[in-house]
């Protein structure tokens, strides 16, 4: 804390943290409270300018969250499409996965049944040799 004392009515003195600082008064006379008004008065000046370079900002700010937060709506829409996609492709090669052993297994049949054919045709065509040459 800091403690302000008046000596005389001609100076002042302050003591913050330990550090002491003495200014003395002195009288204004309308030239300087022409410039401290003036100074006021650009101050003024300038404090609204820094507002509305604010409040620009400050929408800058705002149009910039909603494009973010569109962005962000994007990515969320196309993660979605991605996980789909993923299911999907996981779906299809299972699906892949089952037509390829239900043809492996057929052809596995197939080749069976041409070796049974083949059996039939070798003992049809045995029979008839024995037939039209029944001494051999």
């Amino acid at each position: 804390m800091g403690a302000i004392v008046i000596y005389n009515n001609t100076s002042l003195e302050n003591t913050v943290n330990g550090v002491k600082a003495t200014m003395t008064t002195e009288r204004w006379n309308d030239e300087k409270l022409d410039r401290l008004a003036d100074l006021v008065g650009s101050i003024g000046f300038e404090v609204k300018d820094l507002t509305g370079q604010v409040k620009d900002l400050t929408g800058q700010v705002k149009g910039l969250t909603k494009k973010l937060d569109e962005t962000a709506n994007i990515a969320n829409g196309n993660a979605r499409v991605i996980q789909a996609l993923a299911d999907s492709m996981a779906e299809a090669a299972a699906e892949r996965r089952e037509i390829l052993r239900v043809i492996a297994q057929q052809q596995s049949e197939v080749r069976g049944l041409q070796t049974e054919n083949q059996r039939m045709w070798e003992m049809l065509t045995n029979r008839r040799n024995q037939d039209d040459n029944p001494d051999t």
